[in-house]
């Protein structure tokens, strides 16, 4: 029974009481106090300090993060992931990116916002490297610096993506976040976003060269009909057989009837030198159609026209078929263009704010004040043991190494 109390008061002597705890922060209250009320005044000239100073030259300065809002389609027939192929699906799959939508979009967005190229951009037209004073490892420090700074985060909810950029010059600030979103721009526009436009574009420029080729046949066949009189080249041959024959028939004619009036007259009377002159003049007729040397061509040329004119309609026809498929094909493009739905669009530019988002100096006093707080108890706490310690001989014993 004895033991038992004994051990009781053992365990009663080892714990640690709550109005002890008090006890000790009571009777060492002027060094929290002192401790307290020196961190909080330290840390409010900290504070003051730092607005006093320019704010390019505060040790503290305030920092400002405008921000740009874009909506990131999320549907596939209108949206990137129905056009992107090749290198934009190998570079969206090594990031861990599915090109299956407006989700994929949007992780792509952000992919593209904080690609080496991007970065690399800003810092060419905005000089970045040179105002953070960056002068080892330029391109990569910059990346850094850059990076840390750029904020780009996707909303699966709404579907949009937002960019914003923290600096302690307001200008600065809105103007990388809305190069950064000009740079989104042209850059889904190159991937895929407008391939219906681009189709489009590239239908406008065939239909013009088909038009041109058109034109070209066509007047070349104006100038065949021109040339020869007629449109078809088998109805010119047969009217040339015609007059080939009509001529030879009236030579023959002709010769009969010189040979008869001969049989009768044995001198060179007018009557026989006109039919003989006659018949020279059917003769050269002949011989001219015969060589082309009329407007009608010569029987030899006749095939080699057929073949040309044929041929020449026969590329008429073809072009005049293209042109119709690729009017269908055009009109097809421009209501695909005129209903698609784009997959990147801007719904609100950063803006120069007037208003700082860091930091929070009110909130640097209160913590600094806590904590100052907690470690002022902590030495007291750690006085009052070493007190102890002091006023214990057996601990004093052990320290010394006598026991």
């Amino acid at each position: 029974m004895a033991e038992s109390m004994e051990s009781r008061e053992e365990i009663k002597s080892d714990e640690i009481s709550l109005v002890d705890l008090f006890a000790i922060c009571i009777k060492h209250k002027i060094i929290i106090l002192f401790v307290t009320t020196i961190a909080a005044l330290i840390s409010l000239l900290f504070v003051i300090g730092s607005l006093i100073l320019p704010n390019e030259r505060s040790y503290l300065p305030n920092i400002y993060s405008p921000k740009a809002v874009m909506l990131i389609s999320s549907n596939g027939s209108g949206g990137l992931s129905s056009m992107l192929g090749g290198s934009t699906a190998s570079l969206a799959a090594l990031a861990g990116v599915n090109i299956g939508g407006g989700k994929s979009n949007g992780q792509l967005a952000v992919l593209l916002a904080k690609s080496s190229s991007t970065l690399d951009e800003l810092n060419g037209n905005l000089d970045l490297s040179i105002r953070y004073k960056i002068k080892k490892n330029i391109k990569t420090a910059t990346r850094k610096a850059i990076s840390k700074k750029l904020v780009v985060t996707y909303d699966e909810k709404t579907t949009t993506c937002t960019v914003s950029f923290t600096d302690r010059d307001p200008v600065l600030a809105q103007t990388v976040v809305n190069k950064v979103v000009e740079i989104l721009d042209r850059r889904f526009s190159t991937l895929g976003g407008s391939k219906a436009l681009e189709t489009q574009k590239r239908l406008e420029t065939k239909l013009a060269d088909v038009n041109t080729q058109i034109s070209i046949l066509e007047s070349r066949a104006k100038t065949f009909v021109a040339k020869y009189g007629v449109l078809d080249v088998d109805a010119m041959a047969t009217e040339q057989v015609t007059v080939l024959a009509k001529l030879r028939s009236e030579l023959i004619m002709k010769d009969m009837e010189i040979e008869n009036y001969e049989k009768f007259s044995k001198i060179d009377d007018p009557v026989i030198k006109r039919l003989r002159s006659e018949r020279e003049s059917f003769s050269a007729k002949i011989n001219e159609i015969e060589k082309g040397q009329t407007l009608l061509p010569g029987q030899k040329e006749i095939p080699k026209l057929s073949f040309e004119y044929a041929e020449l309609k026969r590329d008429l026809m073809v072009q005049e078929e293209m042109y119709k498929l690729l009017i269908q094909q055009y009109e097809m493009a421009k209501f695909s263009a005129e209903s698609q739905e784009p997959a990147f669009q801007v719904l609100e530019l950063a803006e120069v704010p007037d208003q700082k988002s860091g930091p929070s100096r009110t909130m640097i006093c209160i913590v600094a004040t806590f904590a100052s707080f907690f470690v002022s108890i902590l030495i007291v706490f750690l006085l009052e043991a070493i007190k102890n310690v002091r006023n214990d001989p057996v601990a004093m014993k052990k320290l010394r190494g006598e026991v």
